[in-house]
C-alpha cells in the first residue's frame, strides 16, 4: 500500500528506488496549524514527491500513513 500510495504504482522499476525517475523526493509540510499531527502526508505522485508533516512522534506518524495510503487506494487509480 504504501508503495502505491508514494508512487502511484504497485512495483518499482528494477533495481528498486534507486532508478525511480524522477528520484523520490521527501520534504517537510508545513501547515498554518499548530497542530501537524491533524495533517495527512501528502503526494505528487508524477514527480515522487513525498510531503510530511512533523509528526510529535513515531506512533502518530504511522497512524497518519496507514490512513493516507487506505483512503488513497480507495479514492486513486492509474488508468
Amino acid at each position: 500500500q504504501f508503495l502505491s500510495f508514494v508512487t502511484g504504482s504497485p512495483r518499482l522499476p528494477l533495481g528498486g528506488f534507486k532508478n525511480l525517475k524522477p528520484k523520490m523526493t521527501m520534504v517537510r509540510k508545513n501547515e498554518e496549524s499548530e497542530n501537524p499531527n491533524i495533517y495527512l502526508p501528502s503526494v505528487m505522485t508524477c514527480q515522487n514527491f513525498l510531503k510530511v508533516p512533523e509528526y510529535s512522534s513515531l506512533e502518530i506518524l504511522t497512524e497518519r500513513f496507514d490512513v493516507a495510503s487506505r483512503e488513497g487506494q480507495e479514492n486513486f487509480t492509474l488508468s
